[in-house]
C-alpha cells in the first residue's frame, strides 16, 4: 500500500503548480457576490495533491520524503492563507447552496491538513507523520509507550489539530492532549472549538436612518421630489441597488440621504439663473452638489438623469442647520454680476469699513456680536489667508478677537483687487 502510495505521488510531481477549488462558471448558481466569486474561484499555487484534503480526515504520512517537501513549501502556506482571507472577507455573510455551507469550507479544510501534514521534529527536521508512523502499535488495552506518548511530535500533532475549526479534533484526540499534558508536562488549550458557522452579514449603513420602498414606476426624479432630497445623492448612496435612475425596480429598500432644501430644476435653467432667481450665493449650484462641473454645463443633462430635484442649502434638517449658525448675524448676500466674475459692489451704508479693507469687493458681511472667523469663511466659502489679505485688520493669530461689531469686511473681493491699491 505504501509504495502505491509512493508511485501515486511522484507521478503528481510533475502536474501544474496550481489549482482551484471552484471555476467561476460553476459558481453562477449561487446567490454570491461578485467579489465572492472571484475570490473562491483565485488560484492557489500549491501541488494539486492537496486538493484531495477537501474532505476532512486524519492526515498520516505521505510515506515519501521528497513528495512532502514539494508540498510544505512557503509559498504554498502563504497562498492558502491569501485565499482563505481573501473569501472571509470578500463573502462575509453569504453562504453557498442550500446547506448554507461556508464558502470558506473546503480551502479550511485544505489548509488545516497542509498544517498536520507539515510539522516537523524541531530536533531532527523530519515530518513528525513519518515519525509517528514508525510508533509501534499497542496490543488492545494497553496504553502508548511513554517515550512516545511525549514525543515532541505527538504533542505538535495534537495541539495543531486542536486550534483548526477545520480539523477532525473530537473528544478522542481531546482526550489524547489532556493525557499527553497530565503525563508528559506542559499545558495548552484542550476544548473543541465550536464549529464553523456564516457570520451575518452586517447591515448597510444608511446615516439618516430613513427609508424609502420603491413602488412600480418610481424613477430616480419621483423618489427624490417625494422625499424633499437631492436626486444626485439618492442615486450615490443607493449604486448597488439603482442600475438606471430612470427605470426603478419595485420593493426597493433605499437608504434617504440627509434633507436640504431643494429646487426642482427646469428646462433651460442655468445655475446663474437659478442662483439669480432666488437670491442666494453665487456658486451655490456647485457647493451643494458636488457632481455639478464649475461651469455648470451639465446640469441640464445631469438633472435628466439624476432627477431635477437639486440642493441650495447644506444638507442636513433644518434645525441642525439653525442649531450650527444659532447666535450668528452672517446672511447670505447675492453679488450682482454676470456668471463667475463678481462686480464692485458699495459697502453698506449703513457699518464702517474696517481699516485697510479693499473697497475693490463685490460682496460684503457686516460683523455681528456673536460671529466667529471660522463661520465667516465657511459661510462665504472664503479661505482664511484670502480673508486676512483683504482685510489686513484682522489678526492671523487671534482672528475672534479682532472682529471688531458693526465693521464691514469684505467676503468675495473682484478680480485684479490686489493690483488696485
Amino acid at each position: 500500500m505504501a509504495s502505491i502510495l509512493k508511485l501515486a505521488a511522484l507521478s503528481l510531481l510533475v502536474g501544474a503548480g496550481a489549482f482551484r477549488i471552484y471555476e467561476a462558471e460553476d459558481l453562477e448558481g449561487y446567490d454570491v457576490s461578485a467579489a465572492c466569486v472571484s475570490a473562491l474561484s483565485a488560484d492557489i499555487t500549491c501541488n494539486p495533491y492537496i486538493r484531495s484534503f477537501m474532505q476532512p480526515s486524519y492526515r498520516g504520512s505521505l510515506g515519501n520524503v521528497t513528495f512532502t517537501d514539494q508540498i510544505c513549501v512557503g509559498t504554498c502556506s502563504g497562498s492558502l492563507r491569501r485565499w482563505f482571507n481573501s473569501v472571509s472577507k470578500d463573502c462575509e455573510g453569504e453562504t453557498l447552496g442550500s446547506s448554507n455551507a461556508v464558502p470558506m469550507r473546503y480551502g479550511g479544510n485544505i489548509w488545516a491538513g497542509w498544517n498536520e501534514t507539515c510539522i516537523k521534529d524541531p530536533k531532527t527536521k523530519k515530518y513528525c507523520n513519518d515519525i509517528i508512523d514508525e510508533f509501534s502499535e499497542p496490543e488492545d488495552g494497553e496504553d502508548m509507550l511513554r517515550e512516545e506518548l511525549c514525543h515532541i511530535c505527538y504533542q505538535r500533532r495534537l495541539a495543531i489539530m486542536q486550534s483548526s475549526q477545520y480539523s477532525i479534533y473530537n473528544e478522542y484526540y481531546k482526550e489524547e492532549l489532556e493525557r499527553v499534558y497530565k503525563t508528559c508536562g506542559g499545558s495548552g488549550p484542550t476544548e473543541i472549538l465550536p464549529p464553523v458557522k456564516p457570520k451575518e452579514k452586517k447591515p448597510e449603513f444608511c446615516l439618516t436612518g430613513e427609508y424609502y420602498t420603491t413602488k412600480e414606476g418610481d424613477t430616480c426624479d419621483s423618489i427624490s421630489k417625494a422625499s424633499g432630497v437631492s436626486g444626485a445623492l439618492l442615486y450615490i448612496g443607493n449604486q448597488d441597488a439603482i442600475l438606471n435612475c430612470l427605470e426603478v425596480p419595485a420593493d426597493l429598500k433605499l437608504c434617504l440621504p440627509t434633507t436640504c432644501e431643494t429646487y426642482y430644476v427646469k428646462p433651460g435653467d442655468t445655475c446663474f439663473s437659478i442662483e439669480r432667481t432666488l437670491g442666494i450665493r453665487m456658486d451655490s449650484i456647485y457647493k451643494y452638489n458636488s457632481w455639478v462641473d464649475r461651469d455648470c454645463t451639465n446640469l441640464q443633462v445631469g438633472t435628466e438623469f439624476y432627477g431635477r430635484s437639486v440642493c441650495i442649502s447644506p444638507q442636513g434638517s433644518k434645525d441642525t442647520i439653525a442649531a450650527v449658525s444659532e447666535g450668528s448675524t452672517i446672511k447670505h448676500k447675492f453679488s450682482s454680476g454676470n456668471g463667475p466674475a463678481v462686480l464692485r459692489t458699495d459697502p453698506p451704508k449703513d457699518a464702517k469699513v474696517a481699516e485697510g479693507t479693499t473697497l475693490m469687493c463685490g460682496e460684503w458681511h457686516t460683523v455681528g456680536k456673536s460671529d466667529t472667523c471660522n463661520g465667516i469663511y465657511k459661510n462665504y466659502g472664503i479661505e482664511d489667508k484670502l480673508m486676512y489679505a483683504i482685510n489686513p485688520s484682522l489678526n492671523e493669530k487671534d482672528c475672534d478677537k479682532s472682529l471688531a461689531p458693526g465693521t464691514a469686511l469684505c467676503v468675495a473681493p473682484v478680480s485684479g483687487w490686489d493690483s488696485s491699491k
